[in-house]
């Protein structure tokens, strides 16, 4: 098959961190050549430009890259960029015929799938249920409405997420597939940073966007008293800095910890090749999401032997049970999340490896050989559905 991934974002150049759905992107891309597909994406950026990620063909297509000011301006650049993906995918398509294209479904990307061929849907996010609490987006309904118009437009709707997935089904009245994110087992691991900066010390780990709707506000709520209790204990965060009312978020936390600032080290955005040696030896990873969309942070915890403290109701229950092979804690609540992470960091040898080992017996549908072979078949029978209907 031909495979087309469009996409609102991808990566300016092969040293940028991948975020977490350009990450999924590049991962189904990379699983689906190596099973012989030709696979190719197309990304709006502010430049055009054909150029190759880590073996991966990628098109820039110069497309509005800041989606505000009111509603009016927004939904007239979220067609102006939509609009720059039609051409660029009938030029595609001219070339050399498209079996499928897949829209990374985020503000409406998709809203005007033109093509012949099946366009497929995979909910990013769904802004209004995702973002409502978000202090980076706003006018969030008008994403969501381009968002709803794309549903509406293409032939198929994946998510990884239960709790998008079933809300986003129910607003549009289509069924939506679940369809599970693969964990990526061909990373190579470099260890230098974490022999640099965390050697020889004991440390939680938060990774990702230390955004509101992540629940690092929570986290700020609960970190003080942790590291109070916990003297040799160490936070760690790496991933992307964000906005909040006060501050932006990691400034705000060292604030709050006094004292014990000097215990929290914070590492910034980092490719997966000097991540996962430093979620492999953490005590455990937090992600205390108000809501979610099945993180790749959770996936990757999980199947680099991690220990995952979650929470309840935002999609983490699909991969985490309490005391099963993880903790799940009530979303907002400091003092939950503050009881199970000190159980988290002081668990016994035994029950550690118990978690463990039951976060690993659950990750059979994550692998990547399940989960390309999963999309493979949904792309076929889209394929036949369309091509009965011509």
């Amino acid at each position: 098959m031909y495979i087309i991934f469009v996409t609102a974002f991808f990566a300016a150049n092969k040293n940028v961190p991948l975020a977490g759905m350009p990450t999924y992107l590049y991962k189904m891309s990379k699983y689906l050549s190596e099973r012989g597909h030709i696979v190719e994406i197309v990304a709006g950026a502010g430049f055009n430009k054909r150029w190759t990620y880590k073996g991966i063909t990628v098109h820039n297509c110069a497309t509005p890259q800041e989606l505000e000011g009111n509603v009016f301006s927004i939904s007239r650049k979220i067609l102006q960029r939509d609009l720059v993906f039609q051409k660029k995918l009938r030029k595609l398509d001219k070339n050399r015929k498209i079996d499928i294209v897949q829209y990374a479904g985020w503000s409406g990307v998709g809203c005007l799938h033109s093509l012949k061929c099946p366009g497929i849907l995979r909910l990013s996010t769904y802004s209004c249920v995702q973002h409502k609490e978000s202090e980076i987006f706003h006018n969030v309904e008008c994403y969501s409405f381009w968002e709803r118009m794309a549903g509406r437009r293409v032939n198929g709707i994946l998510s990884p997420s239960k709790v998008l997935g079933e809300q986003f089904g129910r607003d549009i009245h289509k069924k939506v597939f679940i369809m599970e994110t693969p964990y990526d087992s061909h990373v190579e691991e470099d260890n230098s940073l974490f022999e640099d900066r965390l050697l020889g010390k004991e440390y939680v780990l938060f990774y990702g966007q230390a955004s509101k709707e992540k629940g690092f506000e929570v986290i700020q709520g609960m970190m003080f008293e942790f590291l109070e209790k916990n003297k040799s204990a160490y936070f760690v965060v790496a991933g992307w800095n964000a906005p909040q009312a006060d501050g932006d978020s990691i400034n705000v936390l060292r604030n709050k910890l006094e004292k014990n600032a000097e215990r929290f080290i914070y590492l910034g955005p980092i490719n997966q090749s000097f991540l996962f040696p430093i979620i492999r030896k953490a005590k455990c990873v937090l992600i205390p999401s108000l809501i979610d969309n099945l993180p790749n942070s959770c996936i990757e915890a999980l199947y680099l032997g991690q220990i995952v403290v979650g929470t309840y109701g935002t999609s983490l229950e699909q991969l985490v049970q309490n005391d099963v092979n993880g903790l799940l804690v009530a979303p907002g609540d400091s003092n939950e999340l503050l009881m199970a992470v000190n159980q988290a960091f002081n668990l016994s040898m035994c029950e550690r490896q118990r978690l463990i080992e039951n976060g690993k017996r659950l990750l059979g549908k994550y692998s990547p050989e399940h989960a390309v072979r999963k999309l493979e078949r949904y792309y076929a029978r889209a394929i036949a559905n369309c091509s009965q209907r011509k």
